[in-house]
Order: structure tokens, then C-alpha cells, then sequence
């Protein structure tokens, strides 16, 4: 799977044609398998960047490309099955969708990696409870992305909320992890420091 970002740009409309904000025109090439970190100042773009690439905003000008065709009308709807993204205002629902019978040992599995075995478990295809603190909540919410098993996986500020050590879990596990599963990923990160001793293959 290759995706093109063409001469984008987007605009987020103001309370008069003087005060719209304007962001792009972006180009990007994400192939297969890329691990890329996105960095910037706050205002940069970046959130709205991953948003137009995850297909939840639509360019005002410029093309989206999935493997040379554009992405548009009810293909869409396709190009957003291959992408589970967690944006800093993700909702998290307590029951799975989409989700058929999960290996309740990789479950496990997973809720004890993130040191969430004591807080909650799947029953009948919900969670006991989603009442967690931000960083637990996030975690979930990387188990939930992990079970939906899609190619592209998208991540704005997903270690913000972490304390220390699943900061270091995040760069020093996951990621390699997902990389060598031949997952693409795309994150959006203020942690320099973190990505530079990474050993993963990156664009920044």
C-alpha cells in the first residue's frame, strides 16, 4: 500500500474570509511499512496533517492517493478501513466493534504488558469499565488499535499522558514492535530525545 499527499491544503474556515486559517500545501509519499515521526513546533500542522492523511478531513485543494488512485467519493470509505488512529480526543468505546472474538490470551496478554490487568477485563465483548486515568485510557487504546490489526496505524501525542516508563515502552518496544509486525505507523511527538536513540528505521 502506497499513499500520496499531493499539493494539499486545507482550511479551516474563520468567522470572516479574512480570518481563515490556511495549512499546506503538503507532499508526502508514505509507503508500506514506514515508520515516520511527524515534529514541529505547537500551530505547525501537524494534528491537521495526520487528520487530511487518516481521511477525516478532505482537502480543499490538491489530491489524497491510494496506490496511484484517488481517494474520493465512496472510496473513502474504503481508504478509512485501513487506518485506526487515536487522536488526543479519541473516544473509547466499552463495547469491541468490528472486532470478532479476540484470543483471550493475547488479551491478557496485552492488559498485563500495559499494566492494565488489575483495572479492567472483556466480558461478552466489552470492557468492565473505560473509567481510567488519561494515560490508562490511551493504553486501552492502543490495545483496542492493536486487536483491529489494520495496516496504519496513527498516533498524535500517544506518549503525552505516559509516565516514565511507558515513555520508554512506547519508543523502545511498541514502535520496533509494530515495525518489525510490518505495521505502518505515522505518530505525531514532542520527544526528541526519545526518537534519536530509537533503533528503528525513521523519517522525521
Amino acid at each position: 500500500t502506497k499513499i500520496e499527499v499531493r499539493d494539499v491544503e486545507f482550511h479551516y474556515p474563520g468567522k470572516s474570509a479574512d480570518t481563515v486559517f490556511r495549512v499546506g500545501p503538503f507532499n508526502f509519499t508514505l509507503n508500506a511499512g514506514d515508520c515516520v515521526i511527524l515534529t514541529g513546533g505547537n500551530g505547525s500542522g501537524k494534528s491537521t496533517f495526520m487528520k487530511i492523511l487518516a481521511g477525516f478531513y478532505r482537502p480543499a485543494a490538491g489530491e489524497l492517493l491510494l496506490d496511484g488512485e484517488p481517494v474520493e467519493g465512496d472510496r473513502f470509505e474504503y481508504y478509512r478501513s485501513l487506518i485506526t488512529a487515536i487522536f488526543p480526543d479519541f473516544h473509547l468505546f466499552q463495547r469491541l466493534y468490528g472486532i470478532d472474538d479476540p484470543d483471550p490470551a493475547e488479551l491478557m496478554k496485552m492488559l498485563t504488558e500495559f499494566k492494565l490487568q488489575a483495572k479492567t477485563r472483556l466480558t461478552h465483548g466489552e470492557f468492565q469499565t473505560t473509567d481510567l486515568s488519561s494515560g490508562q485510557r490511551r493504553r486501552l487504546a492502543l490495545i483496542v488499535a492493536r486487536l483491529e490489526n489494520r495496516p496504519l496505524l496513527m498516533l498524535d501525542e500517544w506518549a503525552a499522558d505516559q509516565d516514565p516508563e511507558f515513555r520508554r515502552k512506547f519508543y523502545f518496544e511498541l514502535l520496533p514492535g509494530l515495525h518489525r509486525a510490518g505495521v505502518t505507523v505515522v505518530a505525531i511527538s514532542h520527544d526528541d530525545r526519545y526518537i534519536e536513540e530509537m533503533d528503528v528505521p525513521t523519517r522525521r
